[in-house]
């Protein structure tokens, strides 16, 4: 069994910067700064009126490398508010994927907030899935320090960085500290809750994948059902555009699986939809975007998931209703063009073997060697969250229900774990699930993707008061892309159309059971 090596004092260096804050870039002034903290405040900048209509801000934009131990080599990026803006708070966050860079998007949308926002690359330079990074071909070994500092520890060295360089900065320790991330970005999230419940007061955790084992193995079993056998179960994206027609066509708005026609499924578990309903049956004039046979028993396999014949489950179920998502695997999908970090995982971190065989996978076997080896470094499960709690931390997670990367069953299944360990009561203390009808990974799809749920947290922490979607003052609300808005719920509650006004504005929906 492989285990983690314990994070050790963090040093490191940095450059300091005085930015102009502007609604579209960020940018950096020629003359860099000493690493004097208050050059920053003191120099003149180019001002410009921000889109949020705060007035004129210059900032100070501080570039780092933070280094646990010899090998390690963590960059990040501190953004720190003028000493009048600043909320006396700080936040953090982290790129998603098996990525190695900063998080641009989330690090200004702190800012804006008036946090001081901190970012970093997780240890090493790549992007999207890739994990190269991951093995030394000369030695033809593991960087396991770089490993180490992706799946957890580089989060927790830049927080802590992070919190002295704005005491530092403002000659004032950060009153609060909160997380904020989806995807690897929210993994890390529960990495802090459970390895470091000291780092931060409040965490967001989407589509968090704690289970990193199983997210592998769940997003492996889908796409080889794409590829394998010569691709004789692969369906194109045609195919699944008619599969999800024909999904929504069945449960959504019924009696008993779903409460309003509107597009998304409140639950997608409830639907029965089995893929041989639009199997070709030779019938004159059918459309071209059937499903043969070999492509409804591969479609089946997919949502069914897998289990071993001892009963372990390796791979997840992924619902109805995500056949469209930006990820789901395709025609298209093979080991050099992966949907999902599977493939490098299984190259670089499972088999050592850049060269692998793919063929050879064996889900009965392969997945159960993988949590062996791995799960002490990759997965964030530990159930007993008592630390993080008895510290007053609150512990917001949420997932898409048509998440097409990772199954949102991972997160109900963490859900589910956490309340059996600590007691339902316990848990509803300090953390809420919300599961969002429609929504792809972290966001997109068809239903209310585009929210934030940093105020939400900071009341919680700050006020006492839950996000529980009872008041105005303690509901989420979350926006499509067409404009509608729908409150986020506290699962398994879900938003019930109240029977009168517009179908697309929350206020005439309220937080119900099933």
């Amino acid at each position: 069994m492989t285990t983690a090596p314990r994070p050790r004092a963090a040093h490191g260096r940095a450059k300091l910067y005085l930015v102009a804050d502007t609604q579209d870039q960020q940018r950096v002034r020629r003359d860099r700064r000493d690493h004097d903290p208050g050059q920053c405040q003191r120099d003149r900048a180019v001002h410009r009126t921000d889109h949020d209509g705060h007035g004129h801000h210059p900032f100070c934009r501080v570039e780092g490398t933070a280094k646990s131990n010899a090998a390690s080599n963590i960059k990040f990026e501190l953004w720190l508010p003028v000493k009048e803006r600043w909320n006396g708070k700080f936040a953090g966050t982290a790129s998603g994927g098996s990525a190695g860079s900063i998080s641009y998007g989330t690090l200004a949308a702190h800012y804006r907030l008036d946090y001081a926002s901190i970012a970093h690359d997780n240890g090493h330079v790549s992007t999207g899935f890739d994990q190269t990074w991951a093995y030394d071909p000369a030695t033809k070994s593991l960087k396991m320090e770089q490993i180490v500092d992706w799946a957890s520890r580089a989060q927790h060295v830049v927080t802590v960085v992070g919190k002295q360089m704005t005491s530092a900065f403002y000659a004032s320790a950060p009153k609060y500290a909160y997380y904020n991330g989806c995807s690897q970005s929210g993994h890390h999230g529960m990495m802090e809750v459970q390895r470091y419940p000291d780092d931060y007061d409040g965490v967001i955790a989407g589509a968090h994948t704690s289970d990193w084992t199983t997210n592998m193995a769940s997003q492996a079993w889908v796409a080889y059902k794409q590829f394998e056998n010569n691709g004789a179960g692969a369906i194109t994206k045609a195919q699944y555009a008619e599969v999800n027609k024909a999904v929504l066509a069945k449960c959504d708005g019924k009696p008993g699986i779903d409460h309003l026609v509107d597009g998304v499924l409140d639950d997608p578990r409830l639907c029965t939809f089995d893929p041989a309903e639009v199997q070709c049956t030779g019938a004159a004039g059918e459309a071209a975007t059937c499903l043969k046979p070999t492509q409804v028993t591969a479609l089946r396999a997919m949502y069914q998931g897998h289990k071993t014949p001892l009963g372990d489950t390796v791979a997840v179920p992924y619902p109805v209703g995500l056949e469209t998502g930006t990820f789901w695997p395709t025609n298209l999908t093979t080991p050099t063009a992966p949907q999902g970090s599977w493939a490098d995982y299984i190259r670089y971190p499972l088999f050592v073997n850049p060269n692998y065989d793919f063929a050879t996978f064996n889900f009965d076997l392969d997945p159960l060697t993988a949590r062996a080896k791995l799960r002490p470094i990759y997965d964030a499960f530990e159930t007993n969250l008592k630390p993080f709690q008895n510290r007053n931390g609150k512990l917001l997670m949420y997932h898409g229900w048509a998440d097409s990367l990772i199954s949102p069953i991972l997160s109900i299944d963490y859900w589910n774990a956490i309340r059996a360990t600590m007691g339902a009561g316990e848990v509803d203390k300090f953390a809420r699930l919300y599961m969002i009808p429609g929504v792809d990974h972290c966001t997109g799809g068809t239903g209310t993707g585009n929210f934030s749920m940093m105020d939400a947290l900071a009341n919680w922490v700050e006020k006492g008061v839950a996000p529980d979607g009872t008041t105005t003052a303690n509901t989420v609300v979350a926006s499509a892309a067409d404009g509608r808005t729908r409150p986020l719920c506290p699962y398994p509650q879900i938003a019930k159309y109240k029977g009168t006004g517009d179908v697309k504005v929350a206020a005439n929906f309220s937080c119900q059971a099933p």
